[in-house]
């Protein structure tokens, strides 16, 4: 039963951690072309709007979904913890607090 624990942690955080990654890349590419931004190459307000808010959506989209991410890892951590329960017949609380941990720290990530 160790090797299901392994692959939500693993599959988990690594998901947080590319859309972690996604989204820095994004800000630090965005932040570099506002540094650069010269105003007399614009016509218009609409323009420069537009260029300014490029690929924002990334970031927003990273921001609203990583807690839903760390959620299902918070749920799929407590289910593996009570089908443990359930095969084993009987409560150890290694087993438990194990399980926990996992679901816990799912939660942990995404907020901070």
């Amino acid at each position: 039963m160790e090797s299901p624990k392994e692959y939500v942690d693993y599959g988990i955080m690594g998901v947080l951690g590319f859309m972690s990654f996604l989204a820095l890349t994004v800000a630090i590419e965005r932040y570099l072309f506002i540094r650069s931004v010269n105003l007399k190459n614009y016509n218009s307000r609409a323009l420069l709007e537009k260029d300014l808010t490029k690929r924002l959506y990334i970031i927003a989209t990273v921001a609203s979904n990583a807690p839903y991410v760390g959620l299902l890892g918070t749920v799929i951590g407590i289910l593996l913890t009570f089908y443990t329960i359930g095969q084993k017949g009987f409560v150890n609380t290694k087993e438990i607090m194990v399980g926990l941990a996992l679901a816990l720290k799912a939660t942990a990530l995404v907020l901070s």
